[in-house]
Protein backbone atom coordinates (compact mmCIF):
# COMPACT_ATOMS: atom_id res chain seq x y z
CA UNK A 1 0.00 0.00 0.00
CA UNK A 2 1.17 3.55 -0.75
CA UNK A 3 -0.15 6.45 0.64
CA UNK A 4 0.59 9.33 -1.39
CA UNK A 5 0.27 12.90 0.84
CA UNK A 6 -0.51 15.77 -2.02
CA UNK A 7 -0.50 19.35 -1.34
CA UNK A 8 -2.28 21.68 -3.48
CA UNK A 9 -0.94 22.52 -6.70
CA UNK A 10 -0.41 26.57 -7.82
CA UNK A 11 -3.12 28.35 -9.73
CA UNK A 12 -3.71 28.23 -13.05
CA UNK A 13 -0.84 25.53 -13.87
CA UNK A 14 -1.12 23.54 -16.94
CA UNK A 15 -1.87 19.94 -16.61
CA UNK A 16 -2.91 17.02 -19.33
CA UNK A 17 -4.92 18.19 -22.12
CA UNK A 18 -4.35 22.39 -20.93
CA UNK A 19 -6.64 21.97 -18.15
CA UNK A 20 -6.63 24.83 -15.63
CA UNK A 21 -5.83 23.48 -11.88
CA UNK A 22 -6.37 25.82 -8.59
CA UNK A 23 -5.45 25.68 -5.14
CA UNK A 24 -7.75 23.36 -3.58
CA UNK A 25 -8.12 25.56 -0.44
CA UNK A 26 -8.78 28.64 -2.36
CA UNK A 27 -11.82 27.51 -4.80
CA UNK A 28 -12.64 24.40 -3.19
CA UNK A 29 -15.42 24.85 -0.37
CA UNK A 30 -13.33 22.57 2.57
CA UNK A 31 -15.13 19.72 3.96
CA UNK A 32 -17.29 20.87 6.82
CA UNK A 33 -19.68 19.05 8.83
CA UNK A 34 -22.97 18.12 9.17
CA UNK A 35 -23.49 18.57 5.21
CA UNK A 36 -24.64 15.29 3.93
CA UNK A 37 -27.95 14.94 3.77
CA UNK A 38 -30.48 12.41 5.71
CA UNK A 39 -33.46 12.12 3.13
CA UNK A 40 -34.01 12.92 -0.62
CA UNK A 41 -37.86 13.68 -1.59
CA UNK A 42 -38.76 13.32 -5.29
CA UNK A 43 -40.42 17.00 -5.46
CA UNK A 44 -42.01 16.31 -8.43
CA UNK A 45 -42.47 14.11 -11.68
CA UNK A 46 -42.55 14.28 -15.41
CA UNK A 47 -43.68 11.85 -17.62
CA UNK A 48 -44.38 8.10 -16.76
CA UNK A 49 -43.69 7.38 -13.64
CA UNK A 50 -43.08 3.58 -14.16
CA UNK A 51 -39.95 4.77 -15.78
CA UNK A 52 -38.64 5.53 -12.34
CA UNK A 53 -38.31 3.39 -9.43
CA UNK A 54 -36.89 3.01 -6.07
CA UNK A 55 -34.40 0.32 -4.91
CA UNK A 56 -34.71 -0.40 -0.97
CA UNK A 57 -32.77 -3.51 0.19
CA UNK A 58 -32.56 -4.93 -2.91
CA UNK A 59 -36.12 -4.97 -3.53
CA UNK A 60 -37.71 -2.55 -6.25
CA UNK A 61 -40.89 0.21 -5.57
CA UNK A 62 -42.78 2.56 -7.57
CA UNK A 63 -41.99 6.39 -7.38
CA UNK A 64 -44.67 8.79 -6.12
CA UNK A 65 -44.23 12.22 -5.57
CA UNK A 66 -43.40 12.48 -2.00
CA UNK A 67 -41.37 9.61 -1.95
CA UNK A 68 -37.97 9.82 -0.10
CA UNK A 69 -34.74 8.03 0.27
CA UNK A 70 -32.94 7.70 3.31
CA UNK A 71 -31.39 4.70 3.29
CA UNK A 72 -27.32 4.25 2.92
CA UNK A 73 -28.72 1.91 0.01
CA UNK A 74 -31.58 3.96 -1.04
CA UNK A 75 -31.24 4.32 -4.90
CA UNK A 76 -33.80 5.81 -8.11
CA UNK A 77 -33.28 3.99 -11.00
CA UNK A 78 -34.37 4.46 -14.52
CA UNK A 79 -36.12 2.27 -16.91
CA UNK A 80 -35.60 2.61 -20.58
CA UNK A 81 -37.03 4.23 -22.76
CA UNK A 82 -36.27 6.96 -19.75
CA UNK A 83 -38.54 9.40 -20.84
CA UNK A 84 -39.74 10.39 -17.59
CA UNK A 85 -37.90 13.01 -15.29
CA UNK A 86 -37.41 13.34 -11.37
CA UNK A 87 -36.98 16.54 -9.55
CA UNK A 88 -34.79 15.54 -5.98
CA UNK A 89 -34.79 17.96 -3.15
CA UNK A 90 -32.48 17.27 -0.19
CA UNK A 91 -33.16 17.81 3.20
CA UNK A 92 -31.68 17.44 6.71
CA UNK A 93 -32.90 14.94 9.68
CA UNK A 94 -35.36 17.44 10.54
CA UNK A 95 -36.68 18.08 7.30
CA UNK A 96 -34.47 21.71 6.55
CA UNK A 97 -34.02 22.23 2.62
CA UNK A 98 -29.82 21.65 2.02
CA UNK A 99 -29.81 24.27 -0.64
CA UNK A 100 -29.40 21.39 -3.55
CA UNK A 101 -31.46 19.68 -6.09
CA UNK A 102 -30.91 17.48 -8.79
CA UNK A 103 -33.33 17.14 -11.53
CA UNK A 104 -32.99 13.46 -13.85
CA UNK A 105 -33.39 13.71 -17.69
CA UNK A 106 -34.31 11.30 -20.14
CA UNK A 107 -31.33 9.44 -21.17
CA UNK A 108 -31.30 6.28 -23.84
CA UNK A 109 -29.38 3.84 -20.74
CA UNK A 110 -30.60 3.14 -17.51
CA UNK A 111 -28.65 5.11 -14.80
CA UNK A 112 -28.78 4.69 -10.56
CA UNK A 113 -28.99 7.72 -8.63
CA UNK A 114 -26.77 6.48 -5.02
CA UNK A 115 -28.25 8.45 -2.33
CA UNK A 116 -26.92 10.64 -1.03
CA UNK A 117 -24.00 11.43 -3.12
CA UNK A 118 -23.05 9.25 -6.22
CA UNK A 119 -24.76 8.37 -9.24
CA UNK A 120 -24.25 6.47 -12.38
CA UNK A 121 -24.66 6.99 -15.76
CA UNK A 122 -27.72 9.25 -17.15
CA UNK A 123 -27.73 13.01 -18.00
CA UNK A 124 -28.49 15.15 -14.91
CA UNK A 125 -29.21 19.49 -13.84
CA UNK A 126 -27.36 19.84 -10.73
CA UNK A 127 -27.80 23.15 -8.55
CA UNK A 128 -26.69 24.63 -5.36
CA UNK A 129 -26.79 28.05 -3.77
CA UNK A 130 -24.45 29.77 -2.20
CA UNK A 131 -22.71 28.47 0.58
CA UNK A 132 -23.44 31.33 2.59
CA UNK A 133 -26.96 31.08 2.26
CA UNK A 134 -27.57 27.73 3.89
CA UNK A 135 -26.03 24.31 4.69
CA UNK A 136 -25.22 22.71 1.43
CA UNK A 137 -26.41 19.48 0.38
CA UNK A 138 -23.14 17.24 -0.94
CA UNK A 139 -20.96 19.76 -0.09
CA UNK A 140 -17.74 17.54 -0.17
CA UNK A 141 -18.53 16.48 -3.40
CA UNK A 142 -21.14 15.04 -6.03
CA UNK A 143 -19.51 11.68 -7.18
CA UNK A 144 -20.60 11.06 -11.00
CA UNK A 145 -20.02 7.32 -12.50
CA UNK A 146 -19.59 5.84 -16.12
CA UNK A 147 -22.91 4.40 -17.34
CA UNK A 148 -22.71 0.93 -19.21
CA UNK A 149 -20.20 -1.36 -18.77
CA UNK A 150 -16.83 -0.50 -17.32
CA UNK A 151 -15.09 -3.58 -16.71
CA UNK A 152 -16.09 -5.25 -13.52
CA UNK A 153 -17.56 -2.71 -12.08
CA UNK A 154 -21.74 -3.60 -11.47
CA UNK A 155 -23.49 -0.43 -12.83
CA UNK A 156 -26.94 -2.01 -13.13
CA UNK A 157 -26.99 -4.03 -10.51
CA UNK A 158 -29.70 -6.72 -11.07
CA UNK A 159 -28.73 -7.17 -14.76
CA UNK A 160 -24.75 -7.67 -14.34
CA UNK A 161 -25.09 -9.33 -11.31
CA UNK A 162 -27.19 -12.79 -13.33
CA UNK A 163 -23.98 -12.31 -15.74
CA UNK A 164 -21.79 -15.94 -15.80
CA UNK A 165 -18.46 -14.17 -15.02
CA UNK A 166 -19.76 -12.34 -12.17
CA UNK A 167 -21.45 -15.58 -10.97
CA UNK A 168 -18.43 -17.41 -10.63
CA UNK A 169 -17.70 -15.15 -7.46
CA UNK A 170 -19.35 -13.23 -4.66
CA UNK A 171 -19.74 -9.77 -5.63
CA UNK A 172 -20.14 -7.81 -2.54
CA UNK A 173 -21.38 -4.07 -2.58
CA UNK A 174 -19.11 -2.22 0.46
CA UNK A 175 -20.60 0.86 1.77
CA UNK A 176 -18.37 3.21 4.02
CA UNK A 177 -18.62 6.20 6.15
CA UNK A 178 -16.75 8.96 7.59
CA UNK A 179 -17.36 11.26 10.15
CA UNK A 180 -15.43 13.59 11.89
CA UNK A 181 -15.17 16.58 14.32
CA UNK A 182 -13.37 19.57 14.77
CA UNK A 183 -10.50 18.37 17.17
CA UNK A 184 -9.18 16.10 14.94
CA UNK A 185 -11.08 13.04 15.92
CA UNK A 186 -12.54 10.43 12.70
CA UNK A 187 -14.25 7.40 12.89
CA UNK A 188 -14.21 5.08 9.91
CA UNK A 189 -16.65 2.13 9.16
CA UNK A 190 -18.00 -0.32 6.56
CA UNK A 191 -20.85 -2.90 5.84
CA UNK A 192 -22.00 -5.10 3.25
CA UNK A 193 -25.62 -5.27 4.71
CA UNK A 194 -26.58 -2.01 6.66
CA UNK A 195 -25.73 1.60 7.47
CA UNK A 196 -22.14 2.28 8.73
CA UNK A 197 -22.65 5.40 9.75
CA UNK A 198 -23.70 4.65 13.40
CA UNK A 199 -20.59 2.56 14.17
CA UNK A 200 -18.65 5.53 12.49
CA UNK A 201 -19.94 7.97 14.66
CA UNK A 202 -19.56 5.76 17.77
CA UNK A 203 -15.62 5.30 16.60
CA UNK A 204 -15.70 9.26 16.27
CA UNK A 205 -16.91 10.05 19.33
CA UNK A 206 -14.85 7.94 21.59
CA UNK A 207 -11.96 10.52 21.39
CA UNK A 208 -14.71 12.86 23.08
CA UNK A 209 -15.69 15.15 20.51
CA UNK A 210 -19.56 15.74 18.37
CA UNK A 211 -18.56 13.83 15.66
CA UNK A 212 -21.11 14.39 12.39
CA UNK A 213 -20.96 12.52 9.29
CA UNK A 214 -19.03 14.12 6.57
CA UNK A 215 -18.90 11.42 3.96
CA UNK A 216 -20.57 8.28 2.80
CA UNK A 217 -20.15 5.91 -0.38
CA UNK A 218 -19.69 2.25 -1.96
CA UNK A 219 -17.87 -0.13 -3.66
CA UNK A 220 -18.06 -3.39 -5.67
CA UNK A 221 -15.38 -6.23 -4.80
CA UNK A 222 -15.06 -6.65 -7.71
CA UNK A 223 -13.50 -3.60 -9.04
CA UNK A 224 -9.64 -3.80 -10.04
CA UNK A 225 -8.45 -0.48 -9.81
CA UNK A 226 -9.69 1.95 -6.73
CA UNK A 227 -8.77 5.20 -6.10
CA UNK A 228 -9.35 6.74 -1.76
CA UNK A 229 -8.49 10.65 -1.23
CA UNK A 230 -8.95 11.65 1.96
CA UNK A 231 -9.70 15.63 1.63
CA UNK A 232 -9.06 17.88 5.11
CA UNK A 233 -10.12 21.05 6.03
CA UNK A 234 -6.89 22.40 5.64
CA UNK A 235 -6.74 21.51 2.12
CA UNK A 236 -4.48 18.59 2.71
CA UNK A 237 -5.05 15.52 0.29
CA UNK A 238 -3.90 11.93 0.81
CA UNK A 239 -4.50 9.30 -2.13
CA UNK A 240 -4.12 5.39 -2.08
CA UNK A 241 -4.69 2.85 -4.92
CA UNK A 242 -6.60 -0.06 -4.21
CA UNK A 243 -8.81 -3.05 -5.68
CA UNK A 244 -12.41 -3.61 -4.38
CA UNK A 245 -11.09 -6.38 -2.00
CA UNK A 246 -8.29 -4.30 -0.64
CA UNK A 247 -9.16 -0.66 -0.75
CA UNK A 248 -10.90 -1.39 2.95
CA UNK A 249 -7.89 -1.89 4.95
CA UNK A 250 -6.03 0.97 2.76
CA UNK A 251 -8.46 3.43 3.68
CA UNK A 252 -9.03 2.46 7.21
CA UNK A 253 -4.95 3.01 7.54
CA UNK A 254 -5.32 6.40 5.50
CA UNK A 255 -8.06 7.43 8.53
CA UNK A 256 -6.23 6.19 10.91
CA UNK A 257 -2.95 8.24 9.69
CA UNK A 258 -4.99 11.40 8.98
CA UNK A 259 -3.63 14.63 9.95
CA UNK A 260 -6.17 17.33 9.77
CA UNK A 261 -10.10 18.19 10.69
CA UNK A 262 -13.27 17.27 9.42
CA UNK A 263 -11.89 14.72 6.78
CA UNK A 264 -14.30 13.49 4.20
CA UNK A 265 -13.67 10.52 2.29
CA UNK A 266 -14.18 9.74 -1.92
CA UNK A 267 -13.16 6.71 -3.87
CA UNK A 268 -12.78 6.99 -7.03
CA UNK A 269 -12.86 4.59 -10.44
CA UNK A 270 -10.41 5.04 -13.47
CA UNK A 271 -13.27 7.20 -15.12
CA UNK A 272 -14.92 8.74 -12.13
CA UNK A 273 -15.28 12.23 -11.39
CA UNK A 274 -16.27 14.09 -8.11
CA UNK A 275 -17.80 17.81 -8.44
CA UNK A 276 -17.12 20.23 -5.84
CA UNK A 277 -19.14 23.32 -4.95
CA UNK A 278 -16.61 26.46 -5.91
CA UNK A 279 -16.65 29.25 -2.62
CA UNK A 280 -18.72 31.61 -2.82
CA UNK A 281 -16.49 34.50 -4.29
CA UNK A 282 -15.49 32.04 -7.31
CA UNK A 283 -19.30 31.57 -8.28
CA UNK A 284 -19.70 36.06 -7.14
CA UNK A 285 -17.14 36.53 -9.75
CA UNK A 286 -18.95 35.11 -12.31
CA UNK A 287 -22.08 37.42 -11.86
CA UNK A 288 -24.01 34.40 -10.05
CA UNK A 289 -25.53 33.74 -6.77
CA UNK A 290 -26.02 29.62 -7.85
CA UNK A 291 -23.98 27.07 -9.39
CA UNK A 292 -25.91 24.90 -12.06
CA UNK A 293 -24.15 21.92 -14.22
CA UNK A 294 -25.67 19.65 -16.16
CA UNK A 295 -23.60 16.34 -15.96
CA UNK A 296 -23.85 13.67 -19.43
CA UNK A 297 -22.28 10.01 -19.48
CA UNK A 298 -21.60 9.84 -23.42
CA UNK A 299 -19.89 6.67 -25.30
CA UNK A 300 -16.74 8.79 -25.22
CA UNK A 301 -17.13 9.55 -21.39
CA UNK A 302 -18.54 11.45 -18.82
CA UNK A 303 -18.66 15.57 -19.36
CA UNK A 304 -20.38 18.26 -17.16
CA UNK A 305 -21.38 21.76 -18.82
CA UNK A 306 -21.25 24.77 -15.83
CA UNK A 307 -24.27 26.70 -16.67
CA UNK A 308 -24.26 29.16 -13.67
CA UNK A 309 -21.34 30.15 -11.44
CA UNK A 310 -17.91 27.41 -10.91
CA UNK A 311 -17.43 24.76 -9.91
CA UNK A 312 -14.16 22.29 -9.31
CA UNK A 313 -13.78 18.79 -10.94
CA UNK A 314 -11.60 16.04 -9.03
CA UNK A 315 -10.28 13.19 -11.49
CA UNK A 316 -8.65 10.25 -10.29
CA UNK A 317 -5.33 9.83 -11.65
CA UNK A 318 -5.30 14.09 -11.85
CA UNK A 319 -2.71 15.50 -9.23
CA UNK A 320 -5.37 18.93 -8.77
CA UNK A 321 -8.61 20.12 -9.36
CA UNK A 322 -9.63 21.53 -12.82
CA UNK A 323 -11.66 24.56 -11.81
CA UNK A 324 -14.48 25.34 -14.02
CA UNK A 325 -16.49 28.38 -14.84
CA UNK A 326 -19.57 29.14 -16.46
CA UNK A 327 -19.64 28.11 -20.23
CA UNK A 328 -16.83 25.87 -19.64
CA UNK A 329 -17.36 22.10 -20.09
CA UNK A 330 -14.77 19.26 -18.74
CA UNK A 331 -14.87 15.90 -20.88
CA UNK A 332 -13.12 13.01 -18.72
CA UNK A 333 -12.36 9.47 -20.14
CA UNK A 334 -9.48 7.45 -18.54
CA UNK A 335 -6.72 8.51 -20.77
CA UNK A 336 -7.22 12.16 -19.70
CA UNK A 337 -9.12 15.46 -18.91
CA UNK A 338 -9.62 18.46 -21.31
CA UNK A 339 -11.52 21.64 -20.79
CA UNK A 340 -13.26 22.98 -23.78
CA UNK A 341 -16.68 25.43 -24.31
CA UNK A 342 -19.81 24.79 -24.86
CA UNK A 343 -23.19 26.64 -26.59
CA UNK A 344 -24.35 27.76 -22.97
CA UNK A 345 -27.28 29.92 -24.27
CA UNK A 346 -28.68 26.55 -26.22
CA UNK A 347 -28.64 24.85 -22.60
CA UNK A 348 -30.03 27.51 -20.86
CA UNK A 349 -32.96 27.40 -23.11
CA UNK A 350 -33.48 23.73 -23.47
CA UNK A 351 -36.57 21.34 -22.75
CA UNK A 352 -34.10 20.19 -19.96
CA UNK A 353 -34.24 23.97 -18.36
CA UNK A 354 -38.09 24.49 -19.09
CA UNK A 355 -38.86 21.34 -17.09
CA UNK A 356 -36.55 22.62 -14.06
CA UNK A 357 -38.22 25.79 -14.20
CA UNK A 358 -41.21 24.79 -14.32
CA UNK A 359 -40.27 22.09 -11.30
CA UNK A 360 -39.16 25.19 -9.13
CA UNK A 361 -42.30 27.64 -10.51
CA UNK A 362 -44.37 24.70 -8.86
CA UNK A 363 -42.21 23.80 -5.63
CA UNK A 364 -44.24 24.62 -2.49
CA UNK A 365 -41.28 26.94 -1.89
CA UNK A 366 -40.92 28.80 -5.12
CA UNK A 367 -37.28 27.48 -5.66
CA UNK A 368 -35.27 30.29 -6.90
CA UNK A 369 -33.75 29.13 -9.90
CA UNK A 370 -31.31 32.27 -11.94
CA UNK A 371 -30.93 30.42 -14.55
CA UNK A 372 -34.41 30.00 -15.60
CA UNK A 373 -34.86 34.39 -16.05
CA UNK A 374 -31.63 34.50 -17.82
CA UNK A 375 -32.35 32.05 -20.23
CA UNK A 376 -35.99 31.96 -20.38
CA UNK A 377 -37.30 34.89 -18.89
CA UNK A 378 -38.88 32.71 -16.36
CA UNK A 379 -39.29 33.98 -12.25
CA UNK A 380 -39.83 30.98 -10.61
CA UNK A 381 -40.54 32.72 -7.21
CA UNK A 382 -43.56 34.84 -9.41
CA UNK A 383 -45.86 33.92 -11.69
CA UNK A 384 -48.93 31.18 -12.65
CA UNK A 385 -47.60 27.88 -12.01
CA UNK A 386 -47.15 25.72 -15.25
CA UNK A 387 -49.46 22.44 -15.69
CA UNK A 388 -47.56 19.15 -16.85
CA UNK A 389 -48.48 16.62 -19.72
CA UNK A 390 -50.08 13.49 -18.13
CA UNK A 391 -51.99 15.28 -15.61
CA UNK A 392 -55.69 16.56 -15.74
CA UNK A 393 -54.36 20.36 -17.20
CA UNK A 394 -57.46 22.17 -16.79
CA UNK A 395 -61.22 22.42 -16.90
CA UNK A 396 -64.20 25.46 -16.60
CA UNK A 397 -66.72 26.71 -17.98
CA UNK A 398 -67.52 30.21 -19.94
CA UNK A 399 -64.69 31.98 -19.04
CA UNK A 400 -62.28 29.73 -20.86
CA UNK A 401 -58.80 29.38 -19.88
CA UNK A 402 -55.26 30.07 -20.99
CA UNK A 403 -52.06 28.55 -19.51
CA UNK A 404 -49.11 26.86 -20.49
CA UNK A 405 -48.59 23.07 -20.33
CA UNK A 406 -44.98 21.60 -20.18
CA UNK A 407 -44.25 18.71 -22.13
CA UNK A 408 -41.35 15.99 -22.06
CA UNK A 409 -40.11 16.82 -25.04
CA UNK A 410 -40.43 19.54 -27.92
CA UNK A 411 -40.76 16.80 -30.74
CA UNK A 412 -42.90 13.94 -31.32
CA UNK A 413 -46.38 12.84 -31.26
CA UNK A 414 -48.77 14.14 -28.07
CA UNK A 415 -52.29 13.05 -27.57
CA UNK A 416 -55.52 15.31 -26.54
CA UNK A 417 -58.29 14.12 -24.53
CA UNK A 418 -61.27 16.58 -24.29
CA UNK A 419 -64.92 16.69 -23.30
CA UNK A 420 -67.12 19.84 -24.46
CA UNK A 421 -69.88 17.92 -23.61
CA UNK A 422 -73.14 19.61 -25.27
CA UNK A 423 -72.09 23.24 -25.75
CA UNK A 424 -69.58 23.45 -27.95
CA UNK A 425 -66.58 25.30 -27.00
CA UNK A 426 -63.37 26.05 -28.68
CA UNK A 427 -59.46 24.63 -28.07
CA UNK A 428 -56.33 25.82 -29.24
CA UNK A 429 -52.75 24.73 -29.01
CA UNK A 430 -49.63 27.18 -29.96
CA UNK A 431 -46.15 25.53 -30.10
CA UNK A 432 -42.97 28.47 -30.21
CA UNK A 433 -45.85 30.77 -31.03
CA UNK A 434 -47.38 29.12 -33.92
CA UNK A 435 -50.44 27.43 -33.78
CA UNK A 436 -50.93 23.48 -34.46
CA UNK A 437 -54.11 23.16 -33.32
CA UNK A 438 -57.37 24.72 -33.28
CA UNK A 439 -60.56 22.55 -32.79
CA UNK A 440 -63.38 25.08 -33.68
CA UNK A 441 -66.16 25.56 -31.41
CA UNK A 442 -66.83 21.86 -30.90
CA UNK A 443 -69.49 19.90 -28.71
CA UNK A 444 -68.95 16.25 -27.33
CA UNK A 445 -65.53 14.51 -26.58
CA UNK A 446 -62.58 13.19 -29.12
CA UNK A 447 -59.47 12.19 -29.01
CA UNK A 448 -56.38 13.40 -31.28
CA UNK A 449 -52.79 12.81 -31.94
CA UNK A 450 -50.87 16.10 -32.86
CA UNK A 451 -47.25 16.22 -33.84
CA UNK A 452 -44.43 18.35 -32.47
CA UNK A 453 -41.74 19.54 -34.49
CA UNK A 454 -40.40 22.64 -32.48
CA UNK A 455 -37.55 24.02 -29.99
CA UNK A 456 -39.96 24.47 -26.94
CA UNK A 457 -41.53 21.89 -25.37
CA UNK A 458 -43.72 24.15 -23.49
CA UNK A 459 -47.25 24.54 -24.85
CA UNK A 460 -49.58 27.58 -24.96
CA UNK A 461 -53.42 26.17 -24.38
CA UNK A 462 -56.17 28.21 -24.96
CA UNK A 463 -59.97 27.21 -24.26
CA UNK A 464 -62.39 30.06 -25.22
CA UNK A 465 -65.86 29.20 -23.47
CA UNK A 466 -68.84 29.61 -25.52
CA UNK A 467 -70.31 33.08 -25.06
CA UNK A 468 -73.85 32.85 -24.81
CA UNK A 469 -74.32 29.72 -23.12
CA UNK A 470 -73.69 30.13 -19.57
CA UNK A 471 -73.80 26.82 -18.38
CA UNK A 472 -70.86 25.20 -20.79
CA UNK A 473 -68.56 22.90 -19.14
CA UNK A 474 -65.10 21.80 -20.47
CA UNK A 475 -61.91 19.62 -19.68
CA UNK A 476 -58.68 18.49 -21.61
CA UNK A 477 -55.77 15.92 -20.90
CA UNK A 478 -52.53 16.37 -23.08
CA UNK A 479 -49.90 13.40 -22.91
CA UNK A 480 -46.67 13.06 -22.76
CA UNK A 481 -44.68 12.88 -26.28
Amino acid sequence: MTIRPQLPGQLLQTFSAAIACGIATLVMSTPTLAEVPEQTRVDDLLGNSSELLIRRSGRREPVQIGTTLQRVRDALLTVPPNNARAMLRFLSANGDDLNFYIQTNPHPEASIYYFPCQMQGGDYLIGWGLASNAARGCENGLQVTHGGSTGSIVPSEPIALGTKALAQAPVRQIAYCLAADNAGNHGLATSTTSDPCVEAIAQCEAGGGNCDITSTGFWWTSEPSLQASLICAEGIMQTVDGSGETLENDLTTLVGQAQGVGCSAQVYRPDDFVIVPAIDAAVQAQGSDEILVQTRSTSDGLRVDVLKGAINVIAAGEDDPAILQQGERYIHTQASGEVTTFDREAALTSVDMEVLCAFASNSTDRLRVEACQEGLNINTTAGIPVAFCNREQASGGQEGDRRFVQMSASQGEIKLDYEMFDVPDRLQILQDGVQILDTGFVSGRDSLTIPLAGTSGRLEVLVTGNATIATTEWNYLLTCP
